[in-house]
């Protein structure tokens, strides 16, 4: 994401940080939370470019000096981004604080991004805290987390702590229409949690499964009474097994607050059980589909 195209529900945190950038204080480790999905990572995208930047202005990068070509091409020298599949391991970690002990090779700052902070391993934070504490000069270290939770105290007391929101409905509305999901609707952004980044990427998934086809379902099983319409969904549904008990929760939840009916309420605990069974392993999740499923048929 180039410079100049900052979502518009952090232009605010973007601009502040800017501000301090340019007034000399940018702390040097800077730690991004908030809820998967509403684009922690475009904004940390947006602050290093700006950070790696050789002519930055008040709006971000130039996008036209050397450092900013670089960058754009893929193959910043002073840039890196600390990433693994599964967990984040201390030699990871080593790999990139070597880099960054050198003098910048552009002669300005050098950048480490972490996108999933809560992935390091105790041994690859504990590597990292040297760093936080005693950086090398113009080094900016730039971690994002869905989960505070998750990270170890001692990461947390040597960063600088950004809590960022849930966009609001309006400003996610407005983004989803211009990335071309022209029904979107807040019930829609509900069922993603809110996030519109999360949603976005449900519904540019190869995957046939998302909330449009799951109200589909929903409907064609609410007009039903035989059993093989329910069968077919829970066999058809059962690899996202967890998301669909968690948006019947929701239906169910919804319609107990607009009705006070026992028989609502009921199918809400049945699915907040089936959440809770769904983590087991083995368990047989068709079978755990059909039960819940069973209570939304006519």
């Amino acid at each position: 994401m180039q410079s100049g195209q900052m979502l518009p529900w952090f232009s605010d945190t973007y601009n502040e940080l800017l501000v301090r950038y340019f007034n000399n204080k940018l702390h040097h480790a800077l730690l991004f939370i908030g809820a998967k999905g509403i684009g922690k990572a475009k904004l940390v995208a947006g602050l290093s470019d700006t950070l790696l930047c050789k002519k930055p202005t008040p709006q971000g990068a130039c996008n036209a000096c050397q450092s900013c070509h670089l960058r754009l091409a893929g193959n910043h020298p002073d840039f890196y981004v600390l990433e693994s599949e599964k967990q984040l391991g201390v030699d990871k970690i080593r790999e990139g604080i070597a880099k960054l002990s050198g003098t910048a090779q552009m002669g300005g700052n050098k950048v480490l991004v972490i996108p999933v902070a809560d992935s390091m391993t105790e041994a690859a934070a504990n590597a990292l805290l040297k760093t936080l504490e005693e950086p090398t000069n113009n080094t900016y270290l730039l971690l994002i987390t869905d989960s505070l939770n998750r990270i170890m105290p001692t990461i947390l007391s040597r960063c600088e702590k950004h809590s960022l929101g849930l966009p609001d409905v309006q400003s996610s509305l407005a983004y989803l229409q211009q990335q071309g999901v022209q029904d979107a609707s807040e019930a829609l952004l509900e069922a993603y949690g809110y996030a519109p980044l999360r949603l976005e990427a449900a519904l540019n998934s190869e995957s046939d499964f998302n909330y449009r086809t799951f109200t589909d379902g929903m409907g064609a099983l609410l007009a039903s009474s035989g059993s093989q319409q329910l069968l077919a969904l829970a066999n058809k549904w059962q690899s996202d097994a967890v998301q669909v008990a968690t948006w019947c929760q929701h239906m169910a939840h919804k319609a107990y607050v607009e009705r006070q009916q026992v028989q609502d309420y009921a199918r809400y605990r049945a699915c907040v059980e089936a959440v809770k069974t769904l983590q087991h392993p083995g368990v047989n999740k068709s079978m755990v589909l059909v039960s819940i499923l069973k209570q939304f048929q006519r």
